[in-house]
Order: structure tokens, then sequence, then C-alpha cells
């Protein structure tokens, strides 16, 4: 039992790695391809090809600002204390 769980959970992590690593064309091929075999997971697979888009991230769109900071990410003053001398 405890092998089973152990590869499962390693071929989850695996299959993962693999898309996370996969170029973006690949990906909608796949999903294209997994639509024409299994409709019944259309909804699943469109919110799959929705976030094929960004490879790797969370999503959030931070990498859409080109660059642009924002006024919190200003310069930060670094203040040292010295210890007194004991």
């Amino acid at each position: 039992m405890q092998v089973l769980l152990v590869s499962l959970i390693v071929a989850a992590a695996a299959g993962y790695a693999g898309w996370q690593l996969m170029p973006r064309g690949m990906r909608r091929g796949l999903i294209g391809r997994l639509v024409a075999i299994a409709p019944s997971w259309r909804a699943w697979l469109a919110r799959l090809e929705a976030n094929a888009e960004n490879g790797g991230c969370s999503s959030c769109r931070g990498c859409a600002a080109d660059g642009r900071l924002g006024a919190s990410a200003g310069r930060a003053r670094i203040v040292v204390h010295r210890r007194g001398s004991r």
C-alpha cells in the first residue's frame, strides 16, 4: 500500500513538472487532443487552456506591467544599529 501511494505521488509530481516545463504550443495541442478524446472534461480543459498562457506562474498577471514599478517599490532605507561596548 505504501509503495502504491508513493508511486502515485511521484507520478503526480512528474506530471506537474512536465506540464509546467512544456512549451505553450505543445500544451495547447495536448489540450485539443484531450477535448477530442474526453468531451465530458470540456469545462476542466477550458479552464486549463485559459491558464496555459502563463507558463509556470500563478496567473496573477503581475508580469503584464512590463517592468513598471509601483509607488511602493521605491528605495528602502536601511538603518544599521551598532552594539554598545560591554
